[in-house]
């Protein structure tokens, strides 16, 4: 550790995290145990009229299951054009992997219906059935185990269930977090930071055209498509410019190439390769700082966090074959974003910890889901700990730009609400 300068990390993080996560972990959260069975019958009842409906739809009844027959079904007996990106395995035929599916979506009923069955049998298996058997029993709450070195990046992993997986933006997904709740007479707490990822790499590549959009409190995404497609106000942006510049934006940290935009939006492998070099002569110290981040890892087979996580490639340094190398100069690009995001969220979470010990408040921290901290806390003192909450997770670095939090409460995670400062 003194060797790869990980002491400092070592000794101001990681080893201060350690008594914040056993509390976490003691304490658990609550679960309404009946929610979930009334969950499980419903979702069972689903998937059996999703199973007649693929048959009815196929023309005759097979193992959904089964990817030999789901492809037989889909590319021999229907005869659906498979995408660009269906490779064959080694039975010789069409993947029905989830990336293949995604792409034919609306091309005919039994396409959607595959995914909605996929969806719905993975959230029952994984959480409506297993989480009633995790409640403890002397708490009546679930326990999750947190890892401190489960990932690459330095972001904390959750195991014994896996609580950070649930899906946040579909129906479904919200049902589940439904299922937990506080304890009586209390409320859920959910803070998390606005857009950290994109304010940590304004702040290291010193970008002044992004740090700019930031200070003057724009929406970033609407701020990226005006300076793209060249209108002058962002009144003028529509949803589809703005989700191309959102994708331009998140594809960046994680190393997406004019192809990967392409394949994510409507826009072609040409505009797509135009819109990346128009983005880049509207912020070219973005493009300096990527660019150094690559060079970086190939000349010291390492990058580093904010804080000085450092994450190796020894392959860089050594020929390598040309995908090989794409993969790990994308994961070059993301590892100091994402970490010190990371990195961030753990050092608010000590100081976090500390304050409320400090202050008369009740609230408990009960998880840690990347960019959120969720909070129980008395419906009374719900203005008080909110305002503690957010202050110390906007204050836990100092940035060329603010970093800021959104706040939301509620009776269950599912329906958490907006709280207005």
């Amino acid at each position: 550790m003194e060797a790869r300068n990980a002491m400092p990390l070592y000794r101001s993080l990681e080893m201060p995290l350690i008594p914040v996560l056993i509390e976490m972990e003691r304490r658990g959260i609550r679960v309404d145990v009946e929610a979930l069975h009334d969950l499980s019958r419903v979702f069972g009842a689903r998937l059996i009229e999703i199973e007649k409906a693929i048959y009815d739809s196929v023309g005759y009844p097979f193992n959904i299951n089964s990817t030999q027959q789901l492809s037989v079904a889909l590319f021999q007996e229907l005869k659906l054009d498979p995408p660009p990106n269906a490779k064959k395995t080694t039975a010789g035929l069409y993947s029905t992997a989830a990336d293949v599916l995604e792409e034919m979506s609306g091309m005919h009923p039994a396409i959607d219906l595959i995914l909605e069955n996929r969806e719905i049998s993975k959230l029952k298996s994984t959480y409506v059935d297993a989480l009633p058997l995790a409640v403890h029993p002397l708490t009546g709450r679930v326990h999750t185990s947190f890892n401190q070195a489960g990932t690459v990046t330095g972001r904390l992993a959750s195991s014994s269930p896996n609580l950070q997986n649930i899906p946040t933006r579909t129906e479904l997904g919200r049902k589940v977090r439904a299922a937990f709740i506080p304890e009586d007479g209390w409320t859920l707490l959910s803070v998390d930071y606005s857009q950290i990822e994109l304010r940590i790499i304004a702040h290291l590549s010193q970008d002044e055209n992004m740090l700019s959009a930031f200070r003057a409190g724009q929406d970033i995404h609407s701020a990226t498509a005006a300076a793209i497609y060249g209108v002058s106000s962002l009144g003028e942006v529509t949803k589809e410019m703005r989700r191309h510049a959102k994708a331009i934006n998140f594809g960046l940290i994680y190393g997406m190439s004019s192809f990967g935009l392409s394949r994510s939006t409507s826009l072609s492998r040409q505009d797509a390769g135009e819109f990346v070099k128009i983005y880049f002569r509207r912020f070219p110290r973005i493009q300096t700082y990527l660019d150094a981040l690559k060079n970086q890892a190939g000349e010291q087979g390492f990058v580093e966090t904010m804080m000085g996580r450092r994450r190796y490639f020894p392959n860089l340094r050594t020929q390598m074959n040309r995908n090989l190398r794409a993969r790990e100069e994308r994961e070059a690009i993301n590892a100091p974003i994402q970490g010190s995001a990371a990195d961030i969220m753990k050092k608010a979470m000590i100081a976090l910890h500390a304050r409320l010990n400090e202050s008369k408040l009740r609230a408990r921290l009960l998880l840690q889901v990347h960019d959120e901290l969720m909070l129980e806390c008395p419906l009374d003192e719900l203005d008080a700990t909110r305002r503690l909450v957010q202050e110390t997770m906007e204050s836990a670095v100092e940035l060329s730009i603010p970093l800021t939090t959104e706040a939301r409460s509620g009776a269950n995670w599912g329906e958490l609400e907006a709280i207005d400062a």
